[in-house]
């Protein structure tokens, strides 16, 4: 790793932790939110009386005559969530962080989720910046993708192994026009 890569990863760092420390919380509190941040996705952390998950919403602002755009990235951390409702039905394929493959499994297409305190941080590719908030509304609905990374991680922090029908169950069948 170069040097000035090392340096800016520490600059980073310090920043993050300054972002961070504003909110009075834990700092393992934060990894769910970091972790999607970083890499990306939806992530849990349970340890003791503390429980967050990180729930990601990606926007595309896309302009048709420059065609041009960047996304905006929303990840919403949720502190001790508990579902308020969920609807509807779907499946589909997924893969979680403890196995090798991805297996078929149903989710939720709507979740409302409450929190004790919900924190957002946006990301603004064009203007490469990270915006962090708490939010007022400890209430949170979303749809789609997000609502299975929510539900997805909400079993994790509910210690319910998830299953599916695996990967290698289907079978191929060639497309006829």
């Amino acid at each position: 790793m170069k040097v000035n890569d090392l340096k800016a990863i520490l600059k980073f760092s310090a920043r993050e932790e300054a972002m961070f420390g504003r909110f009075g919380l834990p700092r393992d509190a934060f990894y769910p939110m970091i972790l999607s941040l970083k890499l990306g996705g939806a992530w849990s952390y349970a340890a003791g009386d503390l429980q967050s998950i990180s729930v990601m919403k990606v926007f595309t602002n896309y302009d048709e005559e420059t065609r041009t755009g960047n996304t905006i990235e929303e990840v919403y951390l949720f502190l001790n969530p508990e579902y308020v409702s969920k609807e509807g039905v779907v499946h589909r394929l997924e893969r979680c962080g403890n196995k090798d493959e991805r297996s078929l499994v149903t989710r939720p297409y709507s979740v409302t989720l409450k929190a004790e305190r919900v924190i957002v941080a946006a990301i603004s590719t064009e203007k490469r910046k990270i915006f962090v908030k708490e939010l007022e509304e400890k209430t949170m609905s979303f749809k789609g993708p997000s609502a299975f990374y929510a539900a997805h991680e909400m079993e994790h922090l509910e210690h319910i192994e998830i299953e599916g029908l695996p990967m290698w169950a289907f079978e191929y069948e060639e497309l006829k026009e």
